[in-house]
C-alpha cells in the first residue's frame, strides 16, 4: 500500500502520539510505503513553529524522522478537485505518488471518498486494514 498522510496526521503523531503515531511507526516498521512532498512538509513546519512555538532545531529533527521514512514525491500536476483549496496538495501527493489511501481526518477530504482511485479514510480505519492484510499475509 503506498500512503499520502495529511499534515494533521503527522502533527498529530509527532505532537500527541496515539492511533497517528502508531500510523507513523508502521510506516517506519516497513508495513506500508509512507509519501509526503515538500508543500505537505513546509506545512507541517509551520504548524509546528506557528501554533506549538516549536524552536528551529525541533521542528528540523521531526521532519527528518518523516523524510527518513517516507518516499518525497513531487507533484507533477496541480489539482483543483477539494472543497477546501488548502487540502488540494494532499491530492497532488496523492496522484504523483500513486497512492492507494489517503490517511486524514479532514472533513473535506473524507467526504470525498475516493480520488483518482486513491481511498481516503481515517486514521483507525486505515490502521485496522493495515491489521487485516497483515493477518491475511500471515494466514495466507
Amino acid at each position: 500500500m503506498r500512503v499520502v498522510a495529511d499534515s494533521n496526521i503527522f502533527v498529530s503523531a509527532l505532537r500527541f502520539g496515539g492511533k497517528p503515531e502508531e500510523l507513523l511507526r508502521a510506516a517506519e516498521d516497513g508495513r506500508y510505503v509512507l509519501l509526503v512532498s515538500e508543500p505537505i512538509l513546509l506545512e507541517i513546519a509551520e504548524v509546528f513553529s506557528r501554533k506549538f512555538g516549536w524552536s528551529s532545531d525541533r521542528v528540523a529533527t521531526s521532519l527528518r524522522r518523516i523524510r527518513a521514512v517516507a518516499e518525497v514525491t513531487v507533484p507533477g500536476q496541480k489539482v483543483s478537485a477539494c472543497e477546501d483549496p488548502d487540502d488540494d496538495r494532499i491530492l497532488e501527493a496523492a496522484v504523483s505518488g500513486d497512492a492507494t489511501h489517503v490517511v486524514s481526518g479532514d472533513k473535506h477530504l473524507l467526504r470525498m471518498g475516493t480520488f483518482r482511485g486513491a481511498e481516503i479514510i481515517r486514521v483507525r480505519d486505515f490502521l485496522a486494514l493495515l491489521d487485516s492484510s497483515t493477518k491475511s499475509d500471515r494466514d495466507g
